[in-house]
């Protein structure tokens, strides 16, 4: 599958020296496919980095989902927005010569979401993943096998969506995924500390 084939509009950026891992990158409201290279780039110097954009719309700004409310949600077009990211991530799999076991998935809220319902939609597309201020959008989780799968979330302790976190870490620890759960004196936005602890975990789990 060729690069314009894909659903999703993206960059791609390859690393001088390569060391056979690959971030995915899932932006937040009002980001674009641009919003999070830079910390990709910090956090893995040597990963091929892949970032779309979002292809859903709230006030003009780029999202993976609609929004009703600040946390009721499209299910319909989280349905069928997943669907469309899987079939994504199948064919950039092949154009990028990525490797699913060795890819890191991050996402920062609207993105963190979007990777959380994916992986409970989608069980095995998604083996490793940090969630930065994620939460559960599914009013309806379906049963999924999750064993094998890697997972930290990194919640803001002042963040107001912070509440909403331990959902959705439990609906991924009763699938089977192996979830830590780290707070931070931080509110929704991230920063270096989120930095730093998604870079010692990828380092940990796909070197």
């Amino acid at each position: 599958m060729r690069e314009r084939d894909l659903p999703f509009v993206h960059r791609a950026h390859n690393p001088e020296n390569p060391d056979g891992t690959a971030v995915v990158l899932l932006h937040g409201t009002g980001g674009n496919e641009t919003s999070l290279l830079p910390f990709g780039a910090r956090l893995a110097p040597g990963a091929v980095l892949l970032s779309p954009r979002g292809r859903s719309a709230d006030e003009g700004y780029p999202r993976f989902f609609r929004r009703l409310t600040a946390v009721t949600f499209d299910q319909k077009d989280i349905v069928q927005e997943a669907e469309a990211f899987a079939a994504f991530m199948e064919g950039a799999n092949a154009a990028y010569g990525l490797n699913p076991d060795k890819t890191l998935f991050v996402g920062y809220s609207n993105g963190a979401n979007m990777i959380g319902a994916v992986m409970l939609l989608h069980p095995g597309l998604i083996c490793n993943a940090v969630l930065l201020r994620g939460m559960n959008v599914l009013e309806t989780v379906p049963k999924a096998d999750l064993s094998g799968t890697n997972v930290l979330m990194i919640t803001g302790q002042s963040d107001p969506y912070g509440r909403y976190a331990g959902d959705l870490e439990a609906h991924l620890k009763a699938a089977g995924a192996t979830v830590e759960n780290t707070l931070l004196g931080a509110g929704h936005d991230i920063g270096a500390a989120d930095l730093e602890l998604a870079k010692a975990y990828k380092e940990r789990i796909i070197g």
